[in-house]
């Protein structure tokens, strides 16, 4: 159990955990059981996805002695190969049932939904497609994990489609670009030895930089709040290390950090202003 968590990455959970908050809070009136739901199903998807990370970068041998970030459970021998591909399949085979509920309330449009966030989950890093390494996952990741995460949670929440949590979404999304790209930064030697042609590969930790520093300070434009004023120092003290060469292994918890209070300020305005 505890090599399980750890291998979905809980400190990352946050990336899908804001998305269902956030929808939820824009409907009129929220229901908390299926708030729930939602949330642990998106969860799941998430950890699906980490360990599918994990398992195909293992065969792939995309993993190396160099790596700075967290241990991988396969590229470490901490599990078999065979065993982190089950983990896999249970994690998502959790989520599908966690979902069966929100088919009901939604209708197909949510199965159809839920198979697609599995694929793209698993051909992050599968085979030849992996778009994670083809320099495009972070459009990907600013709708599945803000956009369209947000708009279809409103949407079981309501049963109406409507732009606005489309719009809210992008700023969850833009902290989960954050995320990734904070990441990337980290990994950039060892992905640039294995042919991962991320962003950073592909043109530079200049542009890694620059792109993490935008992905962070866009959702405050986008949710322009009085709540945002606690958020604010914060954020230029992430820019000011994230512009340290030595402080670049450090970013992701304090990004975290202020992914979690962002989502919580959201919360509070949502419920008091």
């Amino acid at each position: 159990m505890q090599l399980w968590i750890e291998g979905t990455r809980p400190k990352t959970w946050i990336a899908s955990i804001s998305p269902v908050v956030i929808g939820t809070l824009l409907a009129p009136k929220p229901d908390l059981v299926l708030f729930a739901i939602t949330l642990l199903c998106g969860l799941f998807i998430q950890m699906g996805t980490n360990l599918a990370n994990d398992y195909y970068d293992c065969i792939q041998g995309k993993d190396t002695a160099v790596r700075k970030g967290p241990r991988r459970l396969g590229a470490s021998g901490l599990v078999t190969k065979n065993h982190l591909f089950w983990l896999m399949s249970i994690t998502f085979a959790i989520g599908f049932i966690l979902s069966i509920p929100l088919i009901f309330r939604g209708g197909p449009i949510i199965l159809c939904m839920y198979g697609l966030a599995v694929l793209l989950g698993i051909f992050y890093t599968k085979g030849p497609i992996s778009y994670a390494y083809k320099g495009i996952s972070e459009p990907i990741v600013l709708f599945f994990f803000g956009s369209v995460a947000v708009f279809f949670t409103n949407y079981l929440q309501t049963l109406q489609f409507s732009i606005y949590p489309l719009f809210v979404g992008l700023a969850p999304g833009f902290f989960s670009i954050a995320l990734l790209g904070a990441n990337n930064l980290r990994d950039f030697e060892e992905d640039k030895l294995t042919k991962k042609n991320t962003l950073v590969v592909l043109y530079g930790t200049h542009f890694g930089k620059v792109e993490v520093s935008l992905a962070l300070l866009a959702p405050l434009a986008i949710v322009p709040s009085i709540m945002n004023l606690f958020l604010i120092p914060f954020i230029f003290h992430i820019l000011k290390k994230l512009w340290d060469e030595d402080e670049i292994t450090s970013l992701l918890p304090k990004i975290g950090i202020a992914f979690i209070l962002f989502t919580c300020l959201f919360a509070l305005k949502a419920y008091f202003l």
